[in-house]
C-alpha cells in the first residue's frame, strides 16, 4: 500500500482543541523522532473559518467577515484523518515557504510562532477572497474545501 498521507492533503483533526477543524498536512514523518516517540506530522489548519457573505454587503464588512484564524500545530499522525482534497501545488509551495523561514527550533519561541500564524492568516485570506468560483470536482476548487466549516 503506499503512502498517502503526503504534505499538501487536507486533513480533519480528530482530537484534542481543534478536533473536527480542517487543516493541510505540511510534514509527515512516519518514523518516530528524538522529539516526538510517534510518527508525527506538521500541520496547519484554521481555526475560525470565514463567514457568509452576501452582495449587500460593503467592503469594510466583506474584509471582517473573510477573516480566519489559523493554528499550527505538530501532532501524532493517529490523530488526524485524511480527505480526499488536496491543497493546489503553487498554495502548499507558499505555505511550506512561509513555514521553512522559521527554523524548527524557533517554532517552539511563542513570539516567532506568533509571527508565523499573523503571516500565513494573511495569506491564507487572502487566498480565500480571490477563490474561483466552482463545484469542488474542479481541481482549482478543491481548496475550497478547506475554508468551508465541517457539518455533522
Amino acid at each position: 500500500m503506499g503512502k498517502f498521507l503526503k504534505p499538501g492533503r487536507l486533513v480533519v483533526m480528530l482530537a484534542g482543541r481543534y478536533a473536527g477543524k480542517k487543516a493541510i498536512l505540511i510534514k509527515a514523518n512516519e518514523e518516530s523522532t528524538k522529539d516526538a516517540k510517534f510518527p508525527n506530522g506538521l500541520v496547519v489548519g484554521i481555526q475560525r473559518y470565514p463567514r457568509k457573505v452576501t452582495k449587500r454587503m460593503g467592503q469594510k464588512q466583506i474584509r471582517k467577515r473573510t477573516t480566519l484564524k489559523v493554528f499550527i500545530k505538530q501532532l501524532n499522525l493517529n490523530h488526524i484523518m485524511p480527505t480526499r482534497y488536496r491543497l493546489e501545488e503553487s498554495t502548499l509551495k507558499e505555505v511550506r515557504d512561509r513555514i521553512e523561514r522559521v527554523k524548527e527550533s524557533e517554532l517552539k519561541n511563542v513570539e516567532k510562532r506568533k509571527d508565523l500564524r499573523k503571516n500565513l492568516r494573511k495569506y491564507l485570506a487572502e487566498k480565500y477572497r480571490t477563490l474561483p468560483a466552482g463545484s469542488l470536482a474542479d481541481k482549482k476548487a478543491q481548496s475550497r474545501f478547506l475554508f468551508s466549516k465541517l457539518r455533522f
